[in-house]
């Protein structure tokens, strides 16, 4: 049965969202199997440093992952990838679920993190390059909703296996992510291929017909559709007439096309991710419950489950504001929130008083709200956005490798630190997270609501500092204007200027 409209954008958000999950699920369970007692007897009690050790060797797998996604992506399209990669996830759960020794555990958390590193490099291509731009911030919000519900279910199965004790605590929890692994592989058949790498690649006829069925129409005619359509053979025209491309121009800074401008940008915010403290305490949120905060084990394992129903419904707004405050106001407002919870965690871990651990448990729950305000879904999509057609797979390859490269080094170091910092160790994320609202102001140009095709115009001989000027606001770009801005990026010739021609905005 073939979908289209309204309820395919319902189920290719899910589909893609259901690679997040396994994400969030691997977040979660890791907090409760850390301090489960057989899995410390199998592995051999480790140190707080290989604890750290164990859990961030995901991250590196996850980077060769995403590495390695730029050329699976561009030869085989969006969904082939995917179903290997999810193959990859399946093998490391059976890995780790079956390991009696360390060594077979962080075999399997490594081969595991490479599929997850393949999937969530190409998801965000797919997602982007397949919405409809109208729908794209709030259909695409939507599905990390499904991250956050991977680590909700695994903190409650955490505590649930908690009672069962033995191996079953650790084994099961590790195991249960292949269920979600199987339902991902059973949905990816029945989605649509990108329409542009359709387009790209000779498939005109499946590109059309992929747009009608997101657009949820039949006539090839309709307005919106054709206009999407003659966006996409511009862009791709204009691409052929250029050379072979290599990953130098990725990191060439020309005037007229800005790409190691764009990669800053994006490596940079995926790294804001990461040193927001998001996976330090994702990882290890049961483990911070009973070590700096002093609450028994039930008890931590029982408010992990909490914090992640919290973290779940916190993750219902972002597709609810994106669209009126922008991309950038997102961020900044997430910052400033995190900011204060990890002041409010180290003051009151400090205090050390029953009062003052109540206030930091609220703090822990307050960061999540702030965190999916801001940085849950907006990175994710920003990075692809911000690519030009012809080097989106490279690009967003390497500003992904920045998520897993800052997840690894956070994830790495959290037990050690706040094993001999205490309470300093939660002012480090203070910190970064105040530091990057004028980072975000000055630098980050607004995407919400524009088309890919759209976006090229912003980085066409504008300054880096955006603040104050219209790319620091909302608005859409006249469609007919576009051909000056691509064919310059294409081809690197200038036929006059592009402020009076492209740039006229409507005010969202």
């Amino acid at each position: 049965m073939a979908f289209s409209g309204l309820v395919l954008r319902i189920l290719f958000t899910i589909t893609c969202g259901v690679s997040y999950l396994l994400y969030g699920y691997d977040q979660g369970f890791m907090s409760g199997v850390l301090i489960a007692d057989d899995y410390l007897v199998q592995m051999g009690y480790p140190s707080t440093f290989m604890q750290g050790f164990i859990t961030s060797i995901y991250e590196l797998g996850c980077l060769a992952g995403c590495l390695a996604s730029f050329a699976f992506s561009e030869k085989f399209g969006r969904k082939k990838p995917l179903l290997v990669g999810t193959t990859l996830v399946i093998v490391g759960a059976v890995l780790q679920a079956a390991a009696y020794e360390r060594i077979q555990f962080m075999l399997g958390r490594v081969v595991g993190g490479i599929g997850t590193g393949l999937n969530t490099s190409i998801i965000p291509i797919w997602q982007v390059e397949t919405l409809p731009a109208k729908t794209r911030e709030r259909f695409g919000s939507f599905q990390y909703l499904l991250v956050c519900f991977g680590a909700s279910v695994s903190y409650w199965m955490n505590y649930g296996l908690s009672y069962a004790g033995g191996q079953i605590e650790w084994r099961l929890a590790v195991a249960a992510q292949i269920v979600f692994a199987f339902a991902l592989i059973a949905m990816v058949p029945f989605m649509p291929e990108s329409p542009r790498w359709l387009m790209a690649h000779n498939y005109p006829s499946d590109a059309i017909e992929a747009l009608l069925r997101m657009h949820g129409v039949t006539d090839a005619n309709d307005a919106e559709t054709q206009t999407e359509i003659r966006l996409i053979n511009q862009a791709i025209e204009l691409e052929s007439m250029a050379q072979s491309v290599g990953w130098i121009e990725l990191f060439q800074n020309k005037p007229n096309t800005q790409n190691l401008r764009r990669v800053a940008l994006g490596w940079w915010l995926m790294a804001m991710v990461m040193l927001s403290g998001v996976c330090s305490i994702g990882y290890y949120i049961s483990y911070l419950f009973e070590t700096s905060v002093g609450l028994s084990h039930n008890l931590s394992l029982l408010l992990s489950g909490f914090n992640g129903l919290w973290y779940m419904a916190s993750a219902l707004i972002p597709p609810y504001i994106i669209g009126r405050v922008g991309k950038r106001g997102c961020l900044m407002i997430g910052a400033f929130g995190m900011g204060i919870c990890f002041l409010t965690m180290a003051l009151g871990i400090r205090s050390g008083s029953y009062g003052a651990s109540i206030v930091v448990v609220i703090a822990f729950f307050l960061y999540y709200t702030f965190f999916a305000i801001g940085y849950l879904a907006v990175p994710w999509l920003y990075c692809a956005e911000i690519m030009p057609l012809h080097l989106r797979s490279k690009g967003n390859a390497v500003t992904t490798s920045s998520n897993w490269v800052w997840n690894f080094a956070t994830v790495m170091m959290t037990p050690s630190t706040m094993s001999s910092q205490g309470w300093k160790g939660y002012l480090i994320f203070t910190v970064f997270n105040f530091a990057f609202i004028p980072f975000i102001y000055f630098f980050y140009p607004e995407t919400t609501g524009r088309r890919l095709e759209e976006i090229e115009a912003i980085f066409y001989r504008t300054s880096p500092i955006v603040a104050g000027t219209q790319w620091a606001k909302k608005g859409r770009f006249e469609a007919d204007g576009l051909e000056h801005a691509l064919e310059v990026e294409y081809t690197g010739t200038e036929k006059g200027g592009i402020e009076g021609e492209v740039v006229r905005m409507e005010n969202a």
